[in-house]
């Protein structure tokens, strides 16, 4: 999960185009990001564009009220997340990088060149791809995908 090559933070595409902006895994170490994308190893790219996965009230809901010892982990690190944050719906970013080495479906890719530039921008130029970047994803997909898998019964050992 890294860059932003057309939506900026908070772009979830309804309203006007604001372009992208430095994202935060980026621009926390510009050099290393200029160096990965000269490096010629495959990069599966899951920028700000694709990655904005809102954990709404009602998937809140759906999830925590399942009462198993992850949903109620995931419900007491989302209630710290809160109070540190003061921000109710939770955005999943890392999430879809995940999901998608289980199910690339999730979130088709294209082939981009990105050139990292010293204020750590991930900026589309023409040349040869060196990244496969995903610039759009199905939200509701993505929550059919990882719900479910959250919420199934495991069988709980006896500690």
């Amino acid at each position: 999960m890294g860059g932003s090559v057309r939506r900026a933070y908070g772009d979830l595409g309804y309203g006007p185009d604001r372009g992208p902006e430095p994202e935060y895994n980026i621009y926390s170490d510009v050099k290393a990001a200029q160096k990965l994308f000269v490096s010629r190893v495959p990069i599966f790219m899951m920028p700000l564009d694709s990655t904005q996965l809102l954990l709404d009230e009602n998937k809140r809901t759906l999830l925590f009220s399942t009462g198993s010892r992850l949903t109620n982990a995931l419900s007491a690190l989302y209630f710290q997340w809160l109070r540190s944050t003061r921000t109710p719906t939770a955005t999943l970013f890392d999430a879809m990088a995940v999901a998608y080495a289980v199910n690339p479906e999730l979130c088709p890719v294209e082939p981009l060149h990105i050139v990292v530039d010293d204020k750590g921008m991930t900026r589309p130029t023409p040349g040869t791809s060196n990244a496969s970047a995903c610039l759009a994803s199905d939200s509701e997909k993505f929550f059919h995908f990882l719900l479910p898998r959250l919420m199934a019964p495991r069988a709980e050992s006896a500690h």
